[in-house]
């Protein structure tokens, strides 16, 4: 085959996972389906009794007490997302934790969870049955009867879980539920990759959310039905008798490789082509897997892909663990691949419900996520409880292999590539191919002082980000610093609890503060002393290209000029004080007034439009008429003077710099001492905030951040920098629960 079409590439950028065992940790999942640790809980009859479980169903013959369950699945963090308590009982769990995922995805991704008007951000999830309107929301009648019927329905309905999203993260893109039982997350993301390609979104999110409450913890089995009677998943294995059911949720963002590549994302993984298709009519039953349909939906991804079966070293299986299915399912495998070169490296088959039970509608993104972490890691990771293959799998004379360890995963004609599958009760089929992520280019780096900001809707969820953030930072190269910098202050909300961390000096961890909102009015001013300008100034030569651009571009205009050395000096603290206000203003600092004493007070005048920075270097080097151009001021200046008289801005030139306090202003402004060299503290209740050297000026816009003052940054800052996967949003997750009639809620939360 040819070389795939990059054009048709989609990229994974973020993910995010609610999932037993692990709930949102990525690394934590890895750990454990790299060791095959079964996520799977067995409930004592106290507890199933306790949750409302009626006792007659618990001492059934064949009732099995065993589901993976999520922790905290009754917890959500309300505030965040401007939701009353009461709303949030109402509202389906699953819809719920959709909507932390989306959140944890977007900032996992380096793109802020709230996106900015015009976005086009499309949203393609779904959610399995609302088991939790049927047994705790219509019991509980003066819940339903306050809320009303509407109100009900909002908060449960199925349509309405893509819609939510999208209303409560401003995402302008397309909308759309989607619904196909066990293979709904990853038609999911087929429709996702869809939209992008024919340009419809820019971005898309794809994933689904199952949870039941606990009254359905426990399940009967029937002999060769789909439950387990012990409550393990042994996919493939001879003892295979069922799966066994399970809670989670997972969400990708998904965007054209190319614009990811161009905007510096990181990259998990690619994929190369996908494709969905139906049994219809061709299987045994409703229920029944088809193998026709499979192997057709399979040999359709690797077209669309145009990838050679030859070149897959993975493929991600259905893998339910029952004793119809798994055999049906290698068997369509076969029908794809068996044609293979007789040189091709074993293709290894995976199973992700032997480690998490089977999610329902987010099985399929799960099983997604673990092959893109499989990539990431370059591993091959074992099936759990696989001790003696299946009798009736043959694999005899085929490709594929049953792994029961970890091992390193070599890559084929140079590149790693995998499959994904998941197929729906009803004949909905679904296949991904994935490759692993291309390589970046080393960039060369270097280790300047860099602002990290972090913001929550509280303090304490303040405090805990800020916790995580700053450890992050202490594990990160030095070389990356930048990198988080950018990621966080470019792919996070601005929340009104704030904190500011400088990286790179001592003492640069800022306390907490709260958007204030009396400074948001009164503003800021700027005192442009020039007392210390020129002091430490190749910093911010060398890290800030709007400084570093004044500086050239005064160069420039005195090349050539016989200087003298207090000419020289003079003009350096002019080109400084320039260069650091242009420097703050491109950092979101808008002054209300500019100040200024000496020279500091003709580089005011450069920055509020009364003269140009080359008449202001020419009043510096000739004491006589040098013909300036005056022009009104673009912002008010307090000086003592007139700044309409050329005469009064030569006599300025010629001044000593000096530390005078800042002359009086209205409204009480903060004011920025531009050019001061006194020590730096992120602290702005300090009369006057200093600007010099390239670590102060930073912590100066750590501060008035805090406080509200900036916000919008030029991205002349940004140029090159990468997006990394930093520590996402730590919900401040309350119960908002409505328990099942009879059931005692101090159950659920002593489990």
């Amino acid at each position: 085959m040819a070389e795939p079409d990059e054009s048709a590439a989609v990229a994974v950028v973020g993910m995010a996972i609610r999932v037993p065992g692990a709930d949102r940790d990525l690394d934590r999942f890895w750990r454990h389906v790299h060791d095959g640790v079964d996520a799977v809980t067995v409930f004592t009859p106290e507890q199933l009794v306790g949750w409302g479980v009626p006792k007659d169903l618990v001492e059934r013959p064949g009732f099995v007490p065993a589901r993976a369950v999520l922790t905290d699945a009754d917890r959500f963090d309300h505030r965040l997302f401007s939701y009353s308590p009461s709303d949030s009982a109402l509202m389906d769990p699953q819809q719920r934790i959709l909507l932390e995922c989306a959140w944890a995805a977007l900032e996992h991704a380096g793109h802020p969870p709230v996106a900015a008007d015009g976005n086009r951000v499309g949203v393609y999830v779904g959610t399995g049955l609302n088991v939790y309107l049927l047994d705790n929301v219509w019991p509980n009648e003066r819940a339903v009867e306050a809320a009303g019927g509407l109100g009900v329905i909002i908060g449960s309905d199925k349509d309405f879980a893509a819609t939510r999203i999208a209303y409560k993260l401003n995402l302008q893109g397309p909308a759309l539920t989607v619904q196909t039982a066990c293979s709904t997350s990853l038609v999911a993301v087929h429709q996702a990759t869809q939209a992008l390609l024919t340009y419809d979104a820019d971005v898309a999110l794809a994933g689904a959310a199952t949870v039941a409450p606990p009254t359905r913890r426990g399940h009967l089995h029937e002999p060769g039905g789909i439950f387990s009677a012990d409550g393990r998943c042994r996919a493939f294995d001879a003892a295979a008798d069922g799966t066994v059911p399970g809670d989670g949720a997972g969400v990708v963002v998904l965007k054209r490789l190319s614009d990811a590549l161009r905007d510096g994302d990181t990259v998990h993984a690619v994929i190369r082509g996908s494709a969905v298709n139906n049994d219809g009519a061709r299987k045994a039953g409703f229920t029944a897997p088809g193998p026709t349909g499979q192997a057709a939906v399979i040999a359709a991804a690797l077209e669309v892909a145009d990838v050679d079966p030859d070149t897959v070293g993975l493929v991600e299986t259905h893998g339910t663990g029952t004793a119809l299915g798994d055999p049906i399912e290698v068997a369509a495998l076969r029908q794809v691949f068996d044609s293979a070169r007789p040189d091709r490296a074993p293709c290894a088959l995976g199973a992700v419900k032997s480690v998490v039970g089977h999610l329902d509608t987010a099985a399929g993104v799960i099983g997604l996520i673990k092959t893109v972490l499989a990539l990431t890691h370059r591993t091959i990771p074992p099936i759990a409880h696989l001790r003696t293959p299946n009798p009736a799998i043959r694999l005899d004379g085929s490709v594929f292999e049953l792994p029961t360890t970890a091992r390193p995963w070599a890559p084929v004609d140079g590149v790693r590539r995998a499959g994904v599958s998941a197929f729906g009760i009803g004949g909905t089929n679904a296949h991904v191919v994935l490759e692993e992520a291309p390589p970046i280019a080393a960039r060369p780096r270097r280790h300047v002082p860099q602002l990290v900001l972090v913001s929550a809707k509280t303090a304490a969820v303040a405090q805990e980000s800020l916790d995580r953030v700053t450890a992050f930072a202490a594990g990160t190269a030095p070389g990356d610093l930048a990198d988080l910098a950018y990621t966080l202050r470019t792919g996070r909300a601005e929340l009104p609890w704030r904190a500011a961390v400088l990286t790179g000096v001592t003492d640069g961890v800022a306390r907490l503060r709260k958007v204030d909102a009396t400074a948001r009015a009164r503003g800021v001013a700027l005192h442009l002393t020039g007392a210390g300008a020129v002091t430490g100034n190749r910093p911010n030569y060398d890290a800030d290209p709007v400084y570093r651009r004044t500086v050239d571009e005064g160069v420039a205009l005195l090349r050539g000029h016989d200087l003298d050395d207090s000419v020289r000096e003079r003009g350096d603290r002019l080109l400084a004080c320039v260069g650091l206000t242009r420097s703050l203003r491109s950092r979101g600092v808008t002054p209300r007034a500019l100040a200024g004493d000496g020279v500091g007070a003709v580089a005011a005048a450069v920055v509020a439009g009364v003269m140009s920075l080359a008449d202001a270097l020419a009043l510096l080097r000739d004491t006589d008429d040098s013909g300036v151009r005056l022009h009104p001021a673009a912002l008010p200046l307090l000086i003592d003077g007139r700044p309409d008289d050329s005469a009064f801005w030569r006599a300025a030139a010629l001044r000593p710099p000096t530390s005078t306090p800042p002359p009086d202003a209205p409204d009480q402004v903060l004011w920025i001492e531009v050019g001061t060299s006194v020590t730096p503290h992120l602290d702005a209740d300090q009369p006057a905030l200093p600007a010099n050297r390239h670590a102060r000026l930073l912590a100066t816009v750590g501060a008035l951040w805090q406080l509200g003052l900036t916000d919008a940054w030029d991205p002349v800052h940004d140029t090159g920098r990468r997006r990394l996967p930093a520590p996402t949003y730590p919900f401040a997750a309350t119960r908002h629960y409505l328990d099942a009639p009879g059931a005692d809620p101090t159950t659920e939360r002593r489990h």
